[in-house]
Formats: C-alpha cells, structure tokens, sequence
C-alpha cells in the first residue's frame, strides 16, 4: 500500500494546485523562513506575514480601474514595457513576435486591459511590511503566454498587475517575483524568456526561482540560509 505521500490509489497529484495548496497552514516559523529565503530582513516577525493562494487582487479588491486611471499608471510605470520585449536579445531565450495590440494601452484597448487585470491570478502571495511577494507555482506547465491579451505574458502581467494595484489603493511596498518549480526543471525553467526576461529587468532574483525541495525544506524547518 502506498505511503499518504503517494497520493489516493498510489498515483501522485502532479497538478499545481494541488501543490502549492500545500502551502496552507504554514506554521509561523515556516512564513518566517519563506520570506527570509525571498529577501525580506531578517526583523520581521511572523505575525506581519499574511499568505493566500490563488490570488484575484485587482478583482477582489475591485479598485476603480477608470476612476483610478490605471491606464496612467501603466503608462507612467511601464511606458517602454512593449520594447523592452521586442529588444530583448536574451538568447537563446526569444520571445515570440508581438502582435500590433500587446502591451499598447489605448482608449480602443482599454477595457481589455482592465479584463486582463482583473483576471490576474497569482498562485501565492505573502505580504509583510515592506514586501508583496508574488509566486508562480509550476509542476507540468509552462509559462502562459497569449497574443490575445494586452499583457501577454503571464510572469510579466503579474508583475505589472500587481504593481499597479499598490498604486490604486495607495501601498508602498517593494513588488517581489518568485517562482517554484520542481527541483529536476529548474535548468529548463531559468532558460524560459519569461524568467530570463524577469531577470535581466531587475524584476525577478535568480536566487528567487525556488524548487518544491526548498518549499518541503520550509516545511521541516530544515531550510539552509539564501
């Protein structure tokens, strides 16, 4: 008979849900530990980190996009954000070519682009004082990516999504990717034009693209230093 790890009928659940729901009931010394291996100093105490899963910020907090002018604010935040992908020369990291609409905000796009905020899901988010961490939590998939949204590209929509958020309900936080993925994937994971891209902005630490060990680690209070 299989171990509980292995899963009902023996068969391991390789979605990501179901990993990253793992997450739930994080012991405080375990919240602690996760943000030190994310950056934040080493003062914070666990009752200033709150953790959800399967975050819906901009729609759950339903700012007022419009009224807020969120289009402004991406605008003033991420005015080159367009080219910045096009001149993206990480190779053999390469984006596919944008389509005329991607990442171009206009009165005719707009509402698409409030669609794409609003549908923003991140898998983790830990909050502390200074610090919204934002993680995406990979087993089998890639990272999404599609010619039909505005942001098309999920690492970078979240990070923008994000940002802007803090802007419309008035935070001032630091914005802190992070990615999780299986320990064997990480070679192909860091080789991605989404986290290579993430990186090279300055947006995302390589030392910020975890493995599920790490995560397991945290977990049994076994987690080595960054």
């Amino acid at each position: 008979m299989g171990s509980e790890q292995d899963g009902i009928l023996g068969i391991v659940n390789r979605t990501e849900n179901w990993k990253t729901a793992q997450l739930v009931g994080l012991s405080d010394a375990g919240k602690v530990a996760l943000v030190r291996k994310l950056g934040e100093p080493n003062v914070t105490p666990a009752d200033d980190v709150r953790i959800e899963l399967f975050w819906y910020g901009v729609r759950d907090g339903k700012p007022d996009l419009e009224g807020a002018d969120a289009v402004a604010i991406y605008h003033r935040r991420f005015a080159d954000l367009r080219q910045r992908i096009i001149d993206f020369k990480g190779q053999p990291h390469k984006f596919r070519p944008l389509q005329g609409h991607n990442y171009r905000v206009s009165p005719e796009t707009q509402n698409d682009f409030y669609e794409n905020l609003q549908n923003t899901e991140i898998d983790i988010v830990v909050e502390t004082p200074q610090h919204l961490f934002i993680g995406e939590a990979k087993q089998e998939s890639g990272f999404g990516g599609s010619g039909k949204l505005i942001l098309v590209h999920q690492l970078v929509r979240q990070f923008v999504t994000a940002t802007i958020l803090l802007d419309l309900i008035g935070k001032s936080k630091q914005v802190v990717p992070f990615v999780v993925a299986d320990y064997a994937k990480l070679d192909s994971v860091n080789s991605t034009a989404q986290v290579a891209f993430m990186v090279d902005q300055g947006w995302l630490k390589q030392e910020n693209v975890l493995s599920w060990r790490d995560i397991d680690a945290i977990k049994e209070g076994t987690l080595q230093g960054r």
